[in-house]
């Protein structure tokens, strides 16, 4: 047997440590009510601007476009895809069954590769 760790003398007192995680807690909403008031209400035309290098440039320009960004993916999974397109309701609660199902899966799956299961 392992004898048991031992960090030295201290004390924990959990309305203590409470206390002070308020405290703490309490200063850190004070120090952002005091910012609120010190800065002003509405941001300036220069603080919405894009920074690029000091080069002008639009917002519209800095926003990704989803259509490059999901189309590897969309690549890859094609087959799929078009198998569960027709299903597809577009309800979230749904997708967040399919995605708890197939995280699920992928934990059985894995737990009977190492040997676990």
């Amino acid at each position: 047997m392992a004898d048991s760790v031992v960090f030295g003398p201290g004390f924990w007192g959990p309305i203590i440590a409470t206390a002070s995680m308020l405290l703490i807690a309490g200063a850190g909403y004070l120090l952002i009510l005091a910012s609120r008031r010190i800065s002003p209400r509405r941001p300036t035309s220069e603080k919405l601007t894009t920074y690029a290098c000091g080069e002008d440039v639009s917002p519209s320009q800095t926003r990704p476009d989803a259509e490059f960004f999901f189309s590897p993916i969309r690549r890859v999974f094609r087959p799929f895809y078009r198998y569960i397109g027709a299903k597809h309701t577009g309800e979230l609660s749904l997708y967040v069954w399919w995605v708890l199902i197939g995280a699920l899966v992928l934990v059985v799956l894995t737990a009977h590769g190492l040997g676990v299961l």
